[in-house]
């Protein structure tokens, strides 16, 4: 079951619906369901039973309120009594009209009318409960009613079990409320009350322009008003599950760049390596960015299938899971997540980043040969360079040699003329006197 409830009806035409009626029950309500000795679990009366009987037959959705569901597992006055004001509050635009549901609301079991009201607004004004049900009754424009519920155990673990701390509540949540109805702050009106029933406490709220032409509420704005109370209420247990989520998805990426980092063939056993260079050929036929977004449909895929294989790995495995379990305990906020099955990790939108990162190690085995073969070039220019050295001293060597052995012989025959001559030879200790 969700943490929070949040319905919202609305009115087109005010003064048709007896909504002013709406306004009173608001204002009373707080004070006229009293228990005689606190929750009263003795049997649900015969009337109970068959206002019950007549709610769940027009409405049968309503049979999925945790309301219900509690009277399912004892039928008692107390539970009976929730679950027929829960479906009254939160279907005030189909109930209005119902003579029986409307009486009621005067005439259930342990009734104590009090002499105050606890509706209360945007400012601390006293209010005139009859002149505000007038107003509304007579307004021209459209009028939202919303319900915000939530269980007995978080408004008291929260502090939510009385009505200031809704009424603060509603005060800090004023502009994001004119924002969903598409209303000016300056034309927004708003009566609330809060009604501590026994199992789940609530705030019911009534809200329009004092410009009747003013105001939309769309399905997506419901939705967000539902997230804006509900982050609010549960800012703190919310703000640590998106710190714990974050820690899990850093943590699964950094497990999946270690194994894109793993460039060895030989040590790949789920055969990314080659996954990758096929995606590397496909990539260096794509036009502009090489970001997942960019890319035509078949590389997508690709890239998918390459996450799809990654997660395999038994620790991404892992660390997902338990991804999954903090954001199944996030989303049970707004809904009950306990059935919901969990997305596979290339469908989840919330790790595009890991594609592009597969994508950016792709691009790696493009420049990767290039790069290994202008290594080889310049090993191969250093060699020819060594080589050319050693050739070259090499010949200087044998040149030498061969211009020592040409010198011999030359002055071996200069020597023999000379000695023929008579001349002195140099180096020799005597001289030839000439004839």
């Amino acid at each position: 079951m969700a943490k929070i409830i949040f319905t919202s009806r609305y009115f087109k035409n005010a003064k048709s619906s007896k909504l002013g009626k709406l306004v009173k029950y608001m204002g009373t309500r707080e004070g006229i369901e009293k228990l005689p000795v606190g929750e009263d679990h003795s049997p649900s009366t015969v009337n109970q039973q068959r206002v019950i009987k007549e709610i769940v037959s027009k409405m049968p959705y309503t049979k999925e309120y945790p309301e219900y569901k509690d009277y399912e597992k004892e039928s008692s006055k107390c539970n009976a009594s929730e679950f027929i004001d829960a479906a009254i509050e939160r279907n005030a635009d189909k109930v209005q009209d119902s003579k029986k549901l409307v009486s009621y609301i005067a005439e259930r079991p342990g009734v104590e009318k009090l002499g105050k009201h606890g509706l209360f607004s945007l400012s601390d004004d006293k209010i005139d409960l009859d002149k505000v049900s007038d107003e509304v009754s007579n307004h021209e424009g459209i009028v939202w009613t919303h319900v915000v519920s939530l269980k007995r155990e978080d408004a008291e673990r929260l502090g939510y079990n009385n009505a200031d701390a809704w009424k603060s509540l509603m005060r800090r949540k004023v502009f994001e409320i004119a924002e969903a109805h598409k209303i000016k702050p300056s034309n927004l009106k708003i009566y609330a009350a809060f009604h501590n029933t026994t199992h789940h406490p609530h705030m019911h709220m009534l809200v329009y322009s004092s410009d009747p032409n003013e105001g939309y509420l769309t399905k997506k704005q419901i939705d967000n008003l539902r997230s804006t109370f509900g982050n609010d209420i549960f800012r703190n247990e919310q703000y640590k599950l998106f710190q714990a989520e974050t820690l899990k998805r850093d943590e699964i990426k950094s497990r999946m760049r270690d194994i894109l980092n793993k460039y060895d063939i030989s040590q790949d056993d789920i055969g990314i390596s080659y996954k990758l260079n096929d995606l590397a050929k496909k990539l260096e036929k794509v036009d502009g960015k090489k970001k997942y977004g960019y890319l035509p449909k078949d590389i997508k895929k690709d890239v998918d299938n390459i996450v799809k294989v990654m997660a395999k790995n038994p620790k991404i495995q892992s660390i997902y899971k338990e991804w999954n379990d903090i954001n199944r305990k996030k989303l049970a906020l707004y809904y009950d997540s306990s059935k919901k099955p969990d997305v596979p990790l290339e469908e989840n939108k919330e790790f595009r980043s890991i594609k592009n990162m597969i994508i950016e190690s792709a691009l790696k085995y493009i420049s990767a040969p290039l790069k290994h073969e202008v290594s080889l070039v310049q090993e191969g220019i250093k060699l020819l360079h060594s080589l050319a050295k050693l050739i070259d001293s090499d010949i200087d060597n044998q040149l030498n040699n061969f211009d020592s052995k040409v010198d011999r012989k030359l002055r071996a025959k200069i020597n023999e003329k000379k000695i023929a001559q008579g001349q002195k030879i140099e180096g020799q200790g005597y001289s030839s006197m000439s004839m």
